[in-house]
């Protein structure tokens, strides 16, 4: 759920990628970062992409940059829902300068016009990736999702076997209505089943949580100021709204088709998704591995490029076995 340099060209026709990292500076000490929303920002092609228009008239913005030689398999970057590529930009140029990369605005948000579609499917979402790598004659890619994205990843790796090599999921739900595990515990009988610390607490998790004072940067990638749609965008919102409340609703039995390496990757303060679901991917998924950032939120990609960069890259770059890995 949900809710970026460029070097000149060389003459072999690669392009040199600058990874950019966000600064530590635009944290205030005063608020934890897992509170804290850091601003999207520029790819390293300059945002430069374009439009591939779906038989159903759907409208799809996607772009792809990197290097286009690698031997490593090229990457699908999913944003988290109402979003848009940018909040990923991060991983995308640090990706970019060891293989390719693919972005795509999900169908109606983010430069994807909101239109020729009447409701929000996890399965349209799929679908549309599936027509975006099959449009640049790409056969297999790994899947690095944020939230929605992730959800999109697992579906893809549930339903297109052949296609995803590996995912990197972060921040997903498989339920969108899951009971919280336990009453005894005080991290799971908080109000997110995490870490629910903050500073009025003294750093302590409690059980019944609390009103957050979350901070936000100014985002200059809005709805409105990118959507070719932006009248629809408040449509757009409550559209995903009942998305959120619907879908996914998988179990064991839909978990278990997924036959790719795969990660559950969850921020330990995570309060937009509860814990139990970060817990059930990595129990109900075949041999999948789990990973806690520490000192995170659901907006970990942003809040710690560094860290989880680090994890994303290492997980991309480990050689398995089918879906163990070996060294």
């Amino acid at each position: 759920m949900g809710v970026f340099n460029l070097l000149p060209a060389l003459g072999s026709g690669l392009l040199l990628l600058r990874p950019i990292i966000a600064q530590s500076s635009a944290f205030n000490a005063t608020i934890p970062r897992w509170e804290w929303t850091p601003p999207a920002g520029p790819l390293a092609n300059g945002d430069q992409g374009q439009y591939l228009n779906l038989s159903s008239g759907v409208d799809l913005w996607y772009t792809s940059f990197g290097n286009q030689q690698s031997n490593n398999t090229p990457v699908l970057l999913l944003h988290g829902g109402t979003g848009n590529s940018n909040q990923m930009f991060n991983q995308a140029n640090y990706l970019a300068n060891t293989r390719r990369v693919i972005l795509q605005d999900t169908r109606g948000q983010g430069r994807s016009p909101y239109a020729n579609f009447t409701a929000f499917h996890y399965d349209d979402f799929a679908r549309d990736a599936i027509a975006v790598i099959d449009h640049l004659n790409i056969s297999k890619v790994a899947v690095v999702g944020w939230s929605d994205g992730a959800i999109t990843g697992l579906d893809l790796a549930m339903n297109y076997t052949s296609r995803i090599e590996r995912v990197f999921a972060h921040g997903a739900n498989i339920q969108a209505d899951q009971d919280r595990p336990g009453r005894d515990d005080p991290i799971i009988n908080s109000n997110s089943g995490s870490l629910d610390a903050d500073i009025s607490s003294g750093g302590e998790t409690y059980a019944t949580g609390g009103n957050f004072s979350k901070r936000d940067a100014v985002e200059n990638y809005t709805c409105q100021t990118i959507s070719p749609t932006p009248s629809q965008c408040g449509a757009m919102m409550q559209g995903v709204e009942t998305l959120w409340a619907s879908e996914p609703t998988w179990g064991p039995s839909a978990m278990v088709t997924i036959k790719c390496p795969t990660w559950s990757v969850d921020g330990d303060h995570d309060t937009a998704v509860e814990r139990n679901q970060a817990d059930a991917i990595a129990a109900w998924t075949p041999f999948a591995g789990q990973l806690i950032l520490p000192q995170v939120g659901h907006a970990a990609l942003m809040q710690d490029p560094k860290f989880f960069n680090f994890a994303m890259e290492y997980f991309l770059d480990l050689n398995y076995d089918g879906v163990l890995p070996h060294y």
